[in-house]
């Protein structure tokens, strides 16, 4: 499952009004990074934030922050999350081979910011600490309407949105159509405080968090209560109808997500993405088969990850396609958080979902690809509550929202690494579509 492209959310009652309190700044790396062979960890680019400031050139290797030693990129959030914007850092690095230290303060990134409106940094509790909420507010008095968007599978925060990413692109779209948008951090992410990593927490957990977050929508003063919509991306769609079927909500929308236990899904997607990848046919096949061995053993006989990686061939296959590390994660999230996937009753929480529901299907995603799950979604809902459910389809558009031509162009595109073009790509028909019918409910 090497392009898995899911994400997901969670819950924490008793939550009081308060006035906004934005929680400390944590600071911002600003570099994209990848695990250097020869140990430590690669920068491919500098784009901002602390290294900027720092002098840190793509290239450079980190070996340590503040004396900890590095191995691997999912190190890095959970080392940074000790700190707060201005504080001293000194970085150890290896530069053409040599290696030095380089002193520098912690860079934060810039709070958002509208032109028409405010976007205000507020907090919720979860699990002995805060996690950081982000409402992004229009103009105009009264009581609005107002969205909580889920995005995917990742530990990545959702703070600091560019105009170009597709997870921006949305949050603008239904903020400039007059709706309060919120968005609620992950698990250690952004500024959140005294929280588990993200990637040490399970799929209840996330649960839990965007609960809490769908409970702080509820509060705010200026937001309808009874004009509430929930949109989840990938595996926020998995975690949307969660919420959607213990609460009163007037529409949930879904793009890009699936209907059918993770054992399944994992094999399929397989399939498909060595297809795309055109592997010989015999190898494909057999690189299909331990795929499916291995699927077998984690979700359906329960075996520890590594109990299947004592198998050499396996232990091979876990490391390439699966991003294993050695110990107990795959794909940056920890083995139970899979597993709680797959023994999710999501078919049970859409038949639960009582508010309209709008699926959305991108026809060239090679990683939310199955029509027919999202189809099952509608099916399903319109079963026990007919009418409520609707589909729209978007020609030569990818899992990102983008229209990157074919499956195969998506798939080729995604895999050469241009995410900025395919950001450039965004198709803004999703955004349209998906505001103008939660624009349709606020008015019936």
């Amino acid at each position: 499952m090497r392009k898995l492209g899911f994400q997901l959310g969670l819950i924490v009652f008793g939550i009081a009004l308060v006035t906004a309190q934005p929680l400390p700044r944590r600071p911002w790396l600003g570099a994209r990074l990848s695990a250097d062979p020869q140990g430590g960890i690669t920068l491919n680019q500098v784009v901002g934030g602390t290294a900027k400031a720092a002098g840190l050139q793509a290239q450079d290797v980190l070996l340590q922050i503040n004396g900890k030693t590095l191995q691997h990129p999912s190190e890095v959030a959970p080392t940074i999350a000790q700190y707060t914007e201005k504080q001293a850092v000194t970085f150890t690095i290896r530069r053409a081979g040599s290696q030095q230290e380089i002193k520098t303060t912690w860079v934060g990134r810039d709070r958002e910011s509208v032109a028409k409106g405010t976007v205000t940094y507020d907090r919720v509790p979860f699990k002995g600490g805060q996690l950081s909420v982000i409402i992004n507010k229009p103009e105009g008095t009264g009581k609005l309407p107002a969205v909580l968007f889920i995005p995917g599978y990742t530990c990545s925060s959702v703070d600091g949105l560019t105009p170009d990413h597709p997870y921006g692109r949305v949050v603008q779209a239904f903020h400039n159509a007059g709706f309060v948008v919120v968005r609620v951090e992950k698990s250690g992410l952004g500024d959140s405080q005294n929280t588990p990593d993200c990637s040490t927490t399970t799929l209840y957990d996330e649960v839990e968090s965007f609960k809490a977050g769908f409970q702080k929508m509820k509060s705010l003063p200026y937001v309808d209560t009874d004009k509430l919509f929930i949109f989840g991306h990938s595996m926020g769609g998995i975690i949307a109808p969660a919420i959607s079927a213990g609460e009163k909500v007037r529409g949930v929308m879904v793009y890009g997500t699936t209907a059918k236990s993770w054992f399944e899904y994992q094999l399929e997607m397989n399939r498909l993405q060595l297809k795309l990848a055109k592997l010989p046919p015999m190898e494909y096949e057999s690189k299909c088969r331990i795929q499916a061995d291995i699927a077998f053993d984690y979700f359906i006989r329960k075996k520890s990850l590594e109990a299947i990686a004592a198998d050499p061939e396996k232990k091979a296959v876990l490391e390439t396609d699966w991003q294993y590390d050695g110990k107990d994660r795959i794909f940056d999230r920890n083995q139970e958080y899979w597993r709680q996937i797959q023994d999710y009753p999501l078919l049970d929480n859409w038949k639960n979902t009582t508010g309209k529901v709008l699926v959305l299907y991108g026809e060239s995603d090679f990683q939310a690809f199955s029509l027919p799950d999202h189809e099952q979604i509608v099916q399903t809902v319109n079963h026990y509550h007919p009418g409520n459910a609707a589909i729209l389809s978007f020609p030569l558009t990818d899992h990102y929202f983008a229209r990157s031509g074919t499956m195969q162009q998506a798939y080729d595109t995604f895999s050469q690494g241009k995410i900025q073009e395919l950001f450039q790509a965004f198709n803004p028909e999703v955004t349209q579509k998906a505001v103008a019918w939660a624009l349709a409910l606020v008015q019936s």
